[in-house]
């Protein structure tokens, strides 16, 4: 089963858990895992950045089309 296959089966609730844990994740990374090298750590935080841009602007598409 490919990735599109695998969120195809998941159920709303689990999609938006895996969203969440994502975005805890790639936060907590480019923060606070003393481990990281800082070149790691900028792309967690770019990673971060995209993923809540991507969120805006779905959420700002839904708006648009409910006017």
């Amino acid at each position: 089963m490919d990735i599109d296959d695998k969120l195809d089966n998941l159920t709303n609730t689990q999609l938006r858990t895996v969203i969440k844990w994502t975005l805890a994740d790639t936060k907590n990374a480019a923060k606070d895992y003393s481990g990281l090298d800082e070149r790691v750590k900028g792309w967690c935080a770019m990673l971060n950045e995209a993923i809540e841009y991507q969120i805006d602007k779905a959420v700002s598409n839904n708006t648009r089309e409910e006017e």
